[in-house]
């Protein structure tokens, strides 16, 4: 590991073993600033360009093609490790299948980290909050078979039927959390269900764009992981087909774009930046 630490004011709030804390340094929240609903972070690697995937290569669209970074791949389980859930929007599984089309299971893979989630944090297999409104899921996809995460699937009523209806012919049974008429999920509604029904008290947003810009756009983050990869990956070779940021579609004047403070800087020579930013919304000057 190269990961060198240059700046930090973050909480010392979690028992580090002193190993991992040397690599990293302090790791902590903040008291939730919104109590009604769980702590959410995003974690996401960009280039230069700001452009997180290069979306329209079969196979070779997800951050793993944006990050190449043994550091990065790290502190994604860093980072997964001390939240109780991860969510990602179905489109995300879509996108990035993988060269076997199956995708991963989004685990934890580092055994040291693994370890000290469970014998320190005392927390369970990762929960994969999957996000979809229309029920449109392919049950074969890895993380749904892996001893490794616990599958959620976060929906509203259009699409628990149709999932329900899939799953009668599957040998699994994810947990389904239904929040929201039709095929739109109440994102704010379900953030709530999923605190005070289901007692997950923080979040890691790793995917996608829309949702995350969504979730940014309806004031629901809190802090931000991000990985600067330092290359562009440019426009898209399909120009019907735009290779997205880690923002989506969200869309801010200058009265009202949020502003983020920095938390730590990290780095690791000589292709990477590792940068963690808390939220604190529109500043005025």
């Amino acid at each position: 590991m190269t990961l060198q630490r240059c700046f930090s004011i973050s909480e010392d709030i979690f028992p580090l073993p002193q190993n991992i804390k040397q690599k990293y340094g302090p790791f902590g929240f903040p008291p939730a600033r919104d109590s009604t609903r769980p702590y959410v972070s995003s974690n996401f690697v960009m280039g230069l360009d700001g452009r997180v995937s290069f979306r329209e290569l079969p196979g070779r669209a997800g951050g793993k093609e944006v990050s190449r970074s043994r550091e990065d791949r790290w502190l994604l389980d860093f980072v997964r490790v001390h939240h109780d859930a991860q969510l990602m929007g179905a489109s995300t599984l879509r996108e990035e299948r993988g060269a076997d089309g199956l995708g991963w299971d989004y685990g934890i893979e580092d055994q040291e980290l693994r370890t000290y989630r469970q014998d320190v944090l005392h927390l369970g297999a990762s929960r994969i909050l999957i996000l979809t409104g229309s029920g449109d899921i392919d049950f074969r996809l890895r993380v749904f078979h892996s001893s490794q995460v616990e599958p959620w699937l976060v929906t509203a009523a259009a699409g628990e039927k149709i999932m329900k209806e899939r799953l009668r012919s599957a040998d699994i049974s994810p947990k389904i959390v239904t929040v929201g008429e039709g095929s739109i999920v109440d994102i704010p509604a379900a953030l709530r269900v999923l605190k005070h029904e289901h007692g997950i008290g923080s979040i890691v947003c790793e995917g996608g764009p829309a949702l995350y810009g969504q979730l940014l756009q309806d004031g629901l983050v809190d802090e931000e992981f991000r990985t600067l990869s330092l290359q562009v990956l440019g426009t898209s070779t399909k120009p019907d087909l735009q290779r997205p940021t880690a923002y989506g579609n969200a869309s801010f004047m200058p009265e009202t774009a949020p502003w983020f403070r920095l938390i730590s800087l990290h780095y690791a020579l000589p292709h990477h930046a590792f940068v963690r930013v808390r939220y604190e919304g529109p500043r005025k000057f």
